[in-house]
């Protein structure tokens, strides 16, 4: 496990599966599209199960979507307004389902930060932040 700051906010990047039941609130995967259908392709979506009291969903965002990193961002921004109104002190990003959609890690992670950065130059209850990947290339 790494840890960084963000401001105030302790960042850790953790390999999943992870038992989610301790973190006050969670964000992970409930329709994020995999494949289209297209040509005979299959067309599932994926979603994440969750043992937290607190869940939000990502958007469902394609890799196809000209606009998926402004989509991560501004759910990233949401999810971290949410957690204020939980009085939230832990938060756990989970991007297995964006992951399986074949979205490149690096969008991930870029986004992911820059919502905690841009919510870190606020006054905050949360405290740490938990990326889990499911994946060692994330």
């Amino acid at each position: 496990m790494r840890e960084w700051k963000i401001g105030k906010i302790t960042v850790s990047i953790e390999l999943g599966p992870y038992d989610d039941s301790k973190i006050s609130l969670v964000a992970k995967s409930k329709a994020i599209p995999v494949g289209d259908g297209a040509r005979g392709s299959p067309s599932i979506m994926i979603r994440e199960s969750s043992n937290a009291k607190n869940i939000e969903y990502w958007p469902s965002i394609r890799m196809e979507d000209p606009n998926r990193r402004k989509a991560m961002f501004q759910a990233a921004k949401n999810i971290l307004k949410s957690a204020e109104k939980h009085s939230a002190t832990n938060v756990g990003f989970f991007t297995m389902g964006l992951e399986v959609a074949r979205i490149p890690s690096w969008e991930i992670a870029e986004e992911l930060v820059r919502a905690l950065n841009v919510h870190s130059l606020v006054a905050s209850s949360i405290q740490e932040v938990f990326l889990i990947a499911s994946s060692p290339t994330q």
